[in-house]
């Protein structure tokens, strides 16, 4: 099935597959475009993402990278309404790719009441003409992607941005992740075979099971992204954890309870951690794996951009294969608009 691109077009409706191989391109163009975005304002005490599904997906990949290469601290604001400790002194990057996002919206109404800095990502929308009545900083992304496929064009965005406020270098980080990620779509795009290509295989292996993902350091937002990906994309149930966490809690259940035997682990692996988490990873695997099925990814390449979007896109190319496995268009998330008309309603 996987390996006849006849049978995925029938399902692809949207060319979900061509979004995702166009990854590399999309985070240049991202970065491109956050880069020449003019902000006011420096010495941030700190940066702020207020977003939703995959756009928030995005802050917390910038989030867990900027642990690494800035002194700024970051977060990631899913709601209605701003943490208290938001203030002048903070640099709010609002993103929704359609540029509707009711959550969204609403944060960036709570920015402007507190007077804080913000800048904005979308490719158009309310949150678009609110920047240009507002006079806020705005980068405007390609339309037409389903919002989840936007990836690249967010977090690049971000990174971009980021640059041009002062707040931490990525251009050079940026530029040398291309070359990588487009071995990893020749590795993983459909013209490879299932027999030499990880996506495919390990797609196979989780076709009726749930997966859990689980990841640790750097990887954790990455295992947010496995499970959102696999829930929309595939119509899977999925979940993701980490690692040492899930070690004092969740590993209880995964051990003593017979129903875990439905469930599949995947445990994205990398080497920037403490030696000490490497033991605990090998001994969580062998200690789950008499219950359930127990896979690994490895992530490739040198510096944490690489590893971390190294995975970003092995873990999209997964769900996409899932979803062709259970003969579902990845494109489509019919309950995601049905619950959007039911609040539609509720509002008027």
């Amino acid at each position: 099935m996987l390996d006849s691109i006849r049978r995925i077009k029938e399902i692809d409706s949207r060319d979900m597959l061509g979004m995702t191989a166009g990854m590399p391109n999309h985070l240049m163009e991202g970065f491109r475009l956050g880069s020449q975005t003019v902000i006011g304002g420096s010495d941030f005490r700190e940066v702020v993402v207020c977003a939703m599904g995959g756009s928030a997906i995005g802050g917390d990949l910038a989030c867990a990278w900027l642990s690494d290469s800035s002194e700024t601290p970051c977060s990631v604001a899913r709601s209605y309404s701003l943490p208290a400790h938001v203030g002048t002194d903070s640099l709010i990057i609002a993103v929704s790719y359609s540029g509707n996002t009711e959550e969204t919206l609403s944060m960036a109404d709570h920015v402007i009441d507190i007077g804080a800095n913000m800048i904005a990502i979308s490719s158009g929308g309310r949150l678009q003409e609110l920047a240009g009545e507002q006079g806020i900083p705005h980068c405007r992304v390609p339309s037409g992607l389903v919002p989840r496929a936007t990836i690249g064009y967010v977090f690049g965005s971000l990174v971009g941005m980021l640059h041009s406020a002062g707040v931490a270098e990525g251009a050079s980080e940026i530029e040398g992740l291309v070359p990588l990620l487009e071995q990893v779509r020749a590795d993983c795009g459909p013209g490879s075979g299932t027999a030499d290509n990880p996506a495919k295989r390990l797609a196979h292996e989780l076709h009726g099971t749930i997966p859990v993902v689980i990841g640790y350091d750097l990887s954790v937002p990455i295992a947010r992204r496995w499970a959102n990906q696999l829930n929309e994309n595939a119509k899977m149930i999925a979940f993701s954890d980490q690692l040492p966490e899930m070690n004092h809690n969740g590993i209880v259940g995964w051990v003593g309870d017979s129903l875990s035997q439905g469930f599949s682990m995947v445990f994205l692996e990398h080497n920037r951690c403490d030696c000490r988490m490497t033991r605990r990873l090998e001994a969580t695997k062998a200690m789950v794996g008499e219950r359930m099925h127990v896979f690994s990814s490895s992530a490739v390449g040198d510096s944490n951009l690489d590893k971390m979007f190294s995975l970003v896109m092995m873990g999209d190319y997964v769900s996409l294969y899932s979803a062709f496995l259970r003969k579902v268009d990845p494109s489509t998330t019919e309950p995601i608009e049905e619950l959007k008309r039911i609040l539609s309603k509720k509002s008027r």
